[in-house]
């Protein structure tokens, strides 16, 4: 059981990095769209060149960037993805402990441990990604194309 404790730690220093850098680029990104659009706005001097550029397809993506309340139809898919993606890796991994466990190569009980709460997490994440893929369909936020 002495060896769970450097995984656990290393899996939450490699967890909290990722969660760190992720957070710093998005805000990143997210901070150069906001100034990108904000020059491209300052340059419009005039209504008519406004009117003008929203009438064109490239503004009409500007505008629609720019609203808060924008329906974001690929929420869905990215939740369902990420879900999918958790669940493979946990289980993967939680069967992988299982089976060198039932080889005989990590004969203790730690083994089990570290086979069973990884492929438990892989099926929770399984389940949650199915049940958003559901609600998803039955809310209509998958899109007509999407549904079964």
């Amino acid at each position: 059981m002495a060896a769970v404790i450097p995984i656990v730690f290393c899996i939450l220093v490699i967890s909290s990095t990722w969660i760190i850098f992720s957070t710093i680029r998005r805000y990143l990104v997210a901070k150069l769209q906001a100034s990108l659009q904000a020059k491209l706005l300052d340059r419009l001097d005039s209504t008519e060149a406004v009117h003008t550029f929203v009438s064109t397809e490239e503004g009409r993506k500007l505008i629609s960037a720019l609203r808060l309340d924008q329906d974001d139809r690929g929420a869905p898919f990215r939740s369902i993805l990420v879900g999918v993606q958790a669940s493979i890796v946990l289980s993967v991994l939680g069967i992988a402990f299982l089976v060198l466990h039932r080889l005989g190569i990590l004969p203790d009980s730690s083994a089990v441990v570290l086979g069973t709460l990884p492929l438990a997490l892989g099926i929770g994440f399984g389940v949650a990604a199915a049940a958003t893929y559901v609600m998803s369909r039955n809310f209509g936020l998958l899109g007509e194309t999407h549904r079964s």
